[in-house]
């Protein structure tokens, strides 16, 4: 089962005991921990943590407090042997960095062996590097450094299971937004060409671009159409004024937490709740950010159809910038969350838009 990291999202559900410069546990060291605290940490004593740093070629796999690191390829057909030795209830938790895909084969293992996963974001890794003061850096040493992680601080916070969605569909839309970009380009350079010669190049290549994203596009219609589950969701999804079949695609391939979580959690898991940043008499504007940018992207154009074609949300919009006098920047940002959160709704209650037109 995948984890992932609810911080400050809900209490801690799981803990593990600290261990001392010897290696030794201690059940009586004095914690600010509740009495259900403490008897986790006692059920967590004799679980392994797991780091594993990914390559492309090769996996480093350590086990917390275990000197020895395991060097295996990065097959299918050797990941599963190695996990073949470890009883699901044996394992507390096994911890890796998302590396660009390489990682696939092995969370597509460690789901087929029933163990529990976590993917831990490169800055969270890089912060308890620090803590630690750990300036050497190999694939063993950051293999050990996961593994320690997951044992000292995954496994004492509150972790929810990690929400797998559809991998066709996510590499279709991703790839979709890539072919977006370089058509972009293209065109932009077309308009500042003068040479005949380039000014073809760049037509041949934009006229190839279009050529590949229909067919993408085609190709990502199917594969919702030949589901009915994800067609009937697609469907309610599309119920929202102002939300088109890319947005509906993409919001279906990168964020299957949708329907899944609050309206708080899933807007800032995509990067709109803003963050407040204060400090002493210092008071700075709160800015949203981080998350998933690729749905922000497609709700930031979905947002901008709503506030002329939606009237609830064009009447938000407008009450924003005419009676609250906020900017039209963050009007619009505040209709981005408002729609994500009615998403959520919608996916989550599988009903369509409660104002959707018959």
């Amino acid at each position: 089962m995948g984890l992932h990291d609810r911080g400050d999202l809900g209490p801690a559900s799981v803990t593990v005991a600290h261990a001392n410069r010897s290696g030794g546990f201690r059940p009586n060291a004095i914690r600010r921990v509740d009495q259900t605290d403490m008897l986790l940490e006692g059920a967590m004593a004799d679980k392994l943590f797991l780091g594993v740093d990914v390559a492309a070629e090769w996996i480093d796999v350590a086990i917390y407090g275990r000197a020895a690191v395991d060097r295996l390829a990065n097959t299918a057909e050797v990941i599963a042997a190695y996990l073949a030795r470890f009883e699901p209830d044996q394992v507390g938790l096994v911890a890796f960095e998302p590396t660009g895909g390489y990682e696939r084969v092995l969370r597509r293992e460690l789901a087929g062996a029933g163990l529990a996963f976590a993917r831990v974001h490169p800055n969270a890794l890089v912060g308890f590097r620090r803590a630690r003061r750990q300036k050497a850096k190999t694939d063993r040493i950051d293999a050990r450094l996961l593994a320690d992680y997951a044992a000292n601080e995954l496994a004492r916070r509150g972790l929810a299971p990690l929400v797998e969605g559809d991998e066709r569909l996510r590499e279709m839309t991703s790839r979709r937004r890539q072919l977006v970009d370089l058509l972009q380009a293209e065109r932009a350079r077309a308009r500042l060409a003068e040479t005949d010669v380039v000014r073809q190049g760049l037509d041949a290549v934009e006229t190839a671009l279009l050529a590949v994203l229909d067919q993408l596009e085609t190709a990502i219609s199917a594969h919702i159409e030949s589901q009915p589950e994800l067609a009937a969701t697609a469907g309610r999804l599309r119920s929202l004024t102002g939300v088109g079949p890319v947005t509906v695609s993409t919001l279906m391939g990168e964020l299957p937490e949708l329907g899944r979580l609050s309206g708080k959690e899933i807007a800032s898991l995509v990067g709109l709740a803003p963050q407040t940043c204060e400090s002493g008499k210092t008071h700075r504007r709160a800015v949203t950010g981080h998350g998933r940018p690729g749905v922000r992207r497609v709700l930031f154009n979905a947002a901008r159809s709503a506030i002329r074609w939606n009237p609830v949300m064009k009447a938000f919009y407008e009450t924003l910038v005419h009676t609250n006098k906020r900017p039209g920047k963050v009007a619009l940002t505040a209709v981005m969350r408002k729609m994500l959160v009615t998403l959520n709704a919608i996916a989550r209650d599988q009903q369509p838009w409660l104002h959707a037109k018959p």
